[in-house]
């Protein structure tokens, strides 16, 4: 019995000894806890790392004297022996150095991971302006393939989607994506759009990226033509050591499932329509020259994603120059179906003024097959200590093909229905070359008193739409003896081929010159100027079904078809269509920056950016025709003020004043009349560019560790805001077009936070935003006689695209013990006008709508202190399948129709577009 109690009595003392160690791991530079930093006792089975919290923590640790091993990717070992007295709690700190090179006179330091949330934040938090980031770490755990659908993650962004659900432009707090620029690396690229400058963001793969800015407040030495924002791809820099990183992964869409894709081959597809082959306007096409393949489909069933990418990184001659080889291919499946309402081209004036009319209701089945691909070079040589020259090299391709089947009128019970398929393939390209000198004037790289940095640059964006193809079968149905429906016979109806294509191109040199007359003063002069070159290219031909005699065909396959032109004057090129244009744009700029830090806890950033623009067009209109060519210019006066006070080394509060400008697209200065779906559409070389005051006020907690809170407010006050509306041309026609509308507001709050408990962590943003334009609107109503008359009359709505509300919510696991990290991510987009009539009332409104993704990420052979080498994931993405529906908001009569359920709204279209499943593996080293 006694040896029993005393037994007990040891097992109690050695518990009572037994203590928990915790502590942080810092950057000896910079303060900052290093997230992932090893901890170990030597000899013994204790040890831990870092959390997202910016500590550690090993619990039962008996008391003794030990040797603990502290360890951090890039950061020099630290060894230190250590005691673990008897208290239930032992603190030890540890701070670590990163690791150094001294090579003669060029100095290479490892700059840590630039990637992992920590940095991003830091980078937020030591920033001159109002800025969001998020990292490459955070983003290869997001369920995100493409830029695109990155930023919907960011405070403050929602996306406009394309005909599969994927994100394609951005919006920025409200803005629309004609208010926005997309940088690569600093610089400002060209977009493949063959209208407009935005650029469509689903051409980049997400995997290339070392990190993705919103810049939200511009300085004087940022391009001046944003209002909303800029987004600035930062892509994968050269590395201070060996790095190779390699993923592969497959998976499908749930809505293939359903339904099977159906695609179609582009192996005969000409890029040059007939008279380009030809070499002449005048000589007539013929029949033969029109492939039929891209309108034979073929059906597979849940046909397999594939994505995979490969980097490798060094550095070396003696460590002076560096380089990263990157590149990213996906092949992927996407879809969707609509049911879609169409509207008659006029309302009705009854039963009260601008009643919609629908003239059917078509289920539409999108399938789209891409290939995107994605190519990233950077090399860096130094030549000392003071020069530096860099050579960037970006392509960017997106081939994608899309079919289109309109099931046609679900209402029609008897008579003609029409069944409709469309084949397009497009392929979109992205060049950029840069080379970028870095030199030191006066002084050391660690110590200069005058800089000089410069770039050449060389971009274009393409975009080819050739043989875009369009065929139509009616069927005639009608009612049998017992009055059910058969269908009949089948008629082919006309076949239409489209020939687009476009290119832009940009020659631009930057120049900047930084001179530091103190330690705590900065003054900066610089220039910039870009000459582009825009072309644009169209062409169309409709080839008759009609066979000689004057029947109306019946229809067996398209490739049994006899097509004709009929008459023949439809062979020719429409050599005098305005969708054929060149135009030209040259931008001389100059700024002026001073960055002062006073008392150690102001900064003031200001200066001024003058601007000046010079636009001119020649269209292929007729030679009589008024507009045929144009030109304008301007000059723009662009102040900046950014102030930011640091309350403690945790806390930044910070005022900014900028004004921003927003250039017309090309094609909304050409004069060209084409037919819209409704009316007619033009564009307008009358139209003036957007200025925009701008104000931000926002309060920064970084505490440490991954967490942080961001509260902040903006208002801009818009003048000449450019949207679509009704316009009398030479007293006689009347046009929808772009057109300047006063003065519009835009105002809103946001917050963004993170918080942490060790491997717990929920993280989100919420967007408040609030804008108003007035804009002309007609009006279908009746006299006092009760003859339907057409007035003009304003409305005054939000901007197209605002959404009220965007937030976005996750649940974060990260467990650096046994590898492990998973993330629950919601994503809401309140209502907004995604489509503005020109008929008051008759906006289509987008609902607002949520997403629910999910990922995970496990890694294998991670020891105390090293890098984890091998890693599978799994990306799920729309689990919930949630539909995105349009709607007028209009009092509802048809509830008697198909999805109509709500009598105070009228449902126009609703996409459902399936959940997608992604499984990987990767490999870094």
């Amino acid at each position: 019995m006694n040896s029993i109690f005393y037994a007990l009595l040891l097992l109690g003392s050695l518990t009572v000894q037994a203590a928990t160690m915790k502590g942080s791991v810092m950057d000896a530079r910079t303060g900052e806890p290093l997230i992932g930093a090893t901890v170990s006792l030597a000899n013994t089975k204790f040890g831990g790392t870092v959390g997202l919290d910016g500590n550690y923590l090993i619990k039962g640790v008996p008391a003794g004297i030990y040797t603990c091993l502290v360890q951090y990717v890039s950061y020099q070992k630290t060894q230190k022996t250590i005691t673990v007295a008897s208290e239930p709690m032992v603190v030890h700190n540890f701070i670590l150095a990163e690791s150094s090179h001294d090579l003669a006179e060029v100095v290479v330091s490892a700059s840590g991971d630039r990637e992992t949330e920590n940095n991003t934040q830091k980078t937020e938090q030591r920033a001159d302006n109002v800025l969001n980031i998020i990292g490459a770490k955070a983003i290869s755990l997001l369920p995100d393939i493409t830029v695109a659908n990155v930023l919907q993650r960011v405070s403050g962004v929602s996306v406009v989607r394309n005909g599969t659900g994927d994100g394609q432009f951005a919006i920025i707090r409200g803005m629309d994506r004609r208010y926005n620029y997309t940088l690569v690396n600093g610089i400002k690229i060209p977009s493949p759009d063959n209208k407009n400058r935005y650029v469509p963001m689903d051409i980049f793969p997400a995997d290339l990226l070392e990190r993705l800015e919103v810049v939200k407040a511009l300085t004087p030495n940022m391009e001046g033509d944003a209002i909303g924002g800029s987004v600035n791809m930062i892509m994968k820099s050269a590395p201070d050591y060996l790095t190779l990183s390699a993923t592969a992964s497959g998976g499908y869409s749930q809505i293939f499932s359903n339904q099977p894709f159906q695609g179609f081959s582009t192996k005969d597809i000409n890029f040059r329509s007939p008279s380009e082959v030809m070499g002449s306007n005048t000589a007539y096409a013929q029949p033969s020259q029109f492939s039929r393949t891209s309108l034979n489909y073929n059906k597979v069933s849940l046909p397999v994603n594939g994505l995979f990418s490969l980097s490798i990184g060094n550095r070396i001659f003696n460590r002076r120059l560096g380089f990263l080889l990157g590149g990213s291919y996906q092949h992927t499946y996407r879809g969707g179906t609509t049911t879609f309402f169409t509207l008659n081209g006029q309302p009705s004036p009854d039963p009260q003024p601008n009643t919609p009319i629908f003239t059917s209701v078509d289920n539409r089945i999108n399938a789209n097959e891409q290939a995107r691909a994605g190519l990233n070079a950077k090399f860096d040589y130094a030549f000392s200590d003071r020069h530096k020259l860099s050579l960037y090299g970006l392509y960017m391709q997106l081939d994608d093909k899309q079919h289109r089947t309109i099931l046609g009128d679900q209402l029609t019970k008897f008579g003609d229905i029409t069944t409709s398929d469309r084949s397009v393939f497009r392929r979109q390209n992205i060049y950029n070359v840069t080379l970028q000198g870095d030199h030191v004037l006066l002084g050391r790289s660690n110590a200069s008193k005058l800089k000089l940095n410069w770039s050449a640059v060389y971009s274009q964006a393409k975009s080819q739409t050739p043989g875009w193809a369009n065929y139509s079968v009616t069927y005639r149905v009608e009612p049998d003896v017992n009055g059910n429906p058969v269908a009949g016979s089948q008629f082919i109806n006309p076949v239409t081929y489209i020939w687009t294509r476009n290119s832009d191109r940009d020659l631009t040199g930057y120049v900047n010159l930084t001179y530091n007359p103190l330690p705590n003063a900065e003054l900066s002069v610089g220039g910039m100027y870009r000459d582009k070159a825009r072309s644009n290219y169209y062409n169309d031909y409709s080839l008759s079904t009609v066979l000689p005699g004057g029947d109306r065909q019946v229809y067996t396959t398209i490739n049994q078809a006899t097509l004709s032109f009929f008459p023949i004057a439809t062979a020719l090129s429409d050599s005098a269509n305005g969708n054929n244009y060149t135009a030209k744009e040259q931008i001389a700029a100059a700024y002026v920056q001073g960055k002062v830090t006073l008392a150690e806890r102001w900064q003031l950033v200001g200066g001024v950016r003058f601007e000046n623009t010079n636009q001119s067009y020649i269209s292929q209109l007729p030679v009589t025709s008024t507009g045929k060519t144009g030109k304008i210019s301007y000059l723009d006066v662009l102040p900046s003020l950014h102030l930011k006070y640091q309350l403690s080394s945790q806390e930044n509060v910070r005022f900014s004043y900028f004004r921003g400008i927003s250039r017309p697209g090309y094609f909304d200065l050409v004069p060209a009349n084409f037919p819209g779906d409704y009316y007619t559409e033009s564009g307008n070389p009358y139209l003036k560019h957007t200025v925009a005051d701008n104000i931000d006020l926002r309060y920064e907690l970084f505490p440490g560790g991954s967490q942080q809170l961001l509260i902040g407010g903006f208002y801009k006050n818009i003048k000449d805001p450019i949207e679509y509306g009704f316009n009398v041309v030479s007293n006689v026609n009347t046009v929808y077009q772009p057109l300047n509308f006063g003065t519009a507001t835009n105002f809103g709050a946001e917050l963004v936070f993170a918080k942490f408990w060790r491997d717990w962590g929920v993280t989100g943003n919420y967007t408040f935003t609030k804008s108003s334009i007035t804009t002309s609107k007609r009006i279908y109503g009746r006299d006092a006689q009760g003859s339907t008359v057409v007035t003009d009359g304003t409305q005054t709505r939000p901007l197209q695209g605002q959404s009220g509300h965007i937030a976005n919510l996750s649940l974060v696991y990260k467990n650096q013990r046994i590898n492990f990290d998973a993330q629950l991510a919601w994503v809401y987009t309140g209502k907004r006008i995604n489509v503005v009539s020109p008929y008051l009332g008759l906006d289509y409104w987008q609902r607002g709508t949520s997403q629910v993704d999910f990922s995970t990420e496990k890694r294998f052979g991670v020891k105390w202190g090293s890098a984890s080498r091998f890693s599978i994931f799994a990306k799920l993405t729309n689990l919930l399948n949630n539909p995105i529906i349009s709607e007028i908001l209009k009092p509802n009569a048809l509830t008697n129709l198909p999805d109509q359920l709500r009598t105070d709204r009228i449902l126009v279209q609703k996409d459902l577009f399936g959940q997608s499943y992604l499984l990987g593996f990767r490999y870094r080293h």
